[in-house]
């Protein structure tokens, strides 16, 4: 992998669009009030990408790239980008996933934090098999195996979506975990549950991992 990295680290940057590459997934990106310019800037941008390719013997996939608009004019809801590349069109995709993280038009983050939701609600039901055994019961191990399986999924690339409206919902789901870490009945008030439990609230916690973050690139001297 460091290989490949070293060996595709020149690819072209095309005027009018950024570049994101993580290994071998690269984003091209274009900003313009004219959704018709950013079109032309990107198209152009595949065609000197695929220059780029052929002279380096790399084979790029059309079939598994997709392309999104991020705006908030409600009036073009639906429009799409028309987009080629090596003679396919670029399919359209409302939420793409880029890294793992679900993306939208408006960027409100609501698909990525819905499949969040379940992703840790799935994992609360390992969680609550593990507290019906007598070896797993312990409050140190279910707060261990809390913190290892569901709020690992639950704060993954928060920094980027922590601001989100729609946090809400995944904070209910915690709630279930720190009721099943500390054994309390729905009675118990929520800001108790997490003294019990000994793990931060939802919300302070995403806080915390964005301001690390951002002192990180802060600090980051490229």
């Amino acid at each position: 992998p460091l290989l490949f990295n070293i060996y595709v680290n020149d690819q072209p940057i095309s005027p009018n669009t950024r570049s994101f590459i993580y290994a071998d997934d690269l984003a091209v990106a274009s900003q313009n009030v004219d959704i018709d310019r950013v079109e032309v800037h990107i198209n152009n941008a595949l065609q000197t990408l695929s220059t780029y390719y052929s002279r380096n013997r790399l084979k790029p996939n059309p079939e598994k790239t997709v392309s999104c608009l991020f705006h908030l004019r409600n009036r073009d809801a639906n429009r799409t980008l028309k987009l080629q590349w090596l003679g396919r069109d670029i399919a359209h995709h409302d939420a793409p996933v880029y890294l793992g993280v679900t993306l939208d038009r408006s960027l409100t983050y609501k698909h990525h934090i819905h499949k969040t939701c379940l992703k840790v609600a799935s994992r609360n039901n390992l969680l609550q098999k593990l507290s019906g055994t007598n070896w797993g019961a312990h409050p140190h191990t279910l707060r261990t195996t809390a913190l290892a399986i569901c709020y690992s999924a639950a704060e993954y690339a928060a920094p980027v979506w922590a601001r989100s409206n729609h946090t809400h919902k995944l904070d209910r789901i915690l709630n279930q975990t720190c009721r099943q870490v500390t054994g309390c009945l729905k009675p118990t008030p929520i800001s108790s549950l997490y003294v019990l439990s000994g793990i931060a609230p939802p919300s302070i916690r995403r806080t915390v991992t964005s301001m690390a973050e951002k002192k990180k690139q802060d600090t980051d001297p490229r």
